[in-house]
């Protein structure tokens, strides 16, 4: 992995993704050097030279390869962060082998520029889980399929080693990390009440995570221990101030998205029920059902 270590004075982190990235759910203050969001406080953990955070609300991984990260490999960073998938799966014509080939693309593109490239796995979306059993469902498997598409990225690049051809030894490594074991220390605290995003706890916990992560695959990185550069949390919002926020936010949202979302979800439960009629339990479409994704295929490119 390139080593920080060596050229401290050009280390650069860049972050991409989407709002979970951004910083929703967040709150800091002036302590917080870069910003709000679980990369920004990755960054203060490494104590890094640089940070951008490119990533946007409402971005799915096609505006991830397809603009942020050209913009990434401009600032010709050491360090990247990619996150995506959570608006994806919220899409009527979702289709997890989009997904795994724009996380192809960026993994790809930033390791041949010598970028070491974080990859996080999603967690399950807590909105879903309050919902009927059926729409929990088709909702965990969307989840799961974009993981699998991450897991089969890095395993890709773990294969793929450090140049096949021998003529770029220094192209950077993958380190994947589960956001939900990274989140799961600050325990009820770790989800912001719209129950989509992280906590200003739950972003603390994943950023301390990933510094951990690289810190078991390159000491260089000196992660764990300056966990005291973090900025200070808020305490959560009391039962009034969630109140609030589900009328003047959460319901609103839920209505926007709901235009495009609840026709598709729709169609998923369906498909989901004739999928476990049509195969044995048990088979990839019982894990990976609407997936977009034959279900007696493995995950891939075509």
């Amino acid at each position: 992995m390139t080593a920080p270590a060596g050229r401290e004075s050009c280390f650069r982190l860049v972050a991409l993704g989407d709002s979970i990235t951004a910083g929703v759910g967040d709150t800091v203050g002036p302590d917080a050097a870069h910003g709000p969001g679980w990369a920004a406080h990755l960054a203060a953990v490494l104590g890094v030279a640089e940070f951008s955070n490119l990533a946007t609300n409402g971005a799915r991984s096609r505006d991830v390869a397809d603009t942020q990260l050209d913009a990434a490999l401009a600032l010709r960073p050491a360090l990247a962060t990619v996150l995506v998938g959570g608006n994806d799966v919220l899409r009527s014509d979702f289709d997890a082998r989009f997904t795994l080939a724009d996380l192809h693309r960026c993994v790809g593109e930033l390791r041949r520029a010598g970028t070491d490239v974080v990859l996080v796995r999603l967690p399950v979306i807590g909105l879903f889980e309050l919902t009927p059993r059926l729409v929990r469902r088709v909702m965990r498997r969307r989840v799961a399929a974009i993981n699998a598409a991450v897991d089969e990225v890095a395993a890709a690049a773990t294969a793929e080693g450090p140049d096949v051809a021998g003529t770029n030894p220094a192209r950077g490594r993958v380190v994947v990390i589960d956001a939900a074991e990274a989140i799961a220390p600050a325990g009820a605290k770790a989800w912001h009440v719209d129950r989509v995003h992280p906590s200003p706890a739950g972003h603390r916990r994943l950023a301390l995570g990933v510094a951990t992560a690289l810190a078991d695959v390159d000491p260089a990185y000196a992660a764990a221990a300056r966990a005291a550069r973090l900025p200070g949390a808020p305490d959560p919002p009391s039962a009034r101030q969630r109140l609030v926020w589900l009328l003047r936010a959460g319901l609103p949202w839920c209505v926007r998205r709901g235009r495009d979302f609840l026709p598709g979800l729709l169609r998923s439960v369906v498909h989901d029920l004739r999928s476990e009629r049509a195969f044995e339990p048990g088979s990839m479409v019982t894990s990976l059902a609407d997936s977009g994704l034959d279900p007696r295929r493995r995950i891939g490119r075509g």
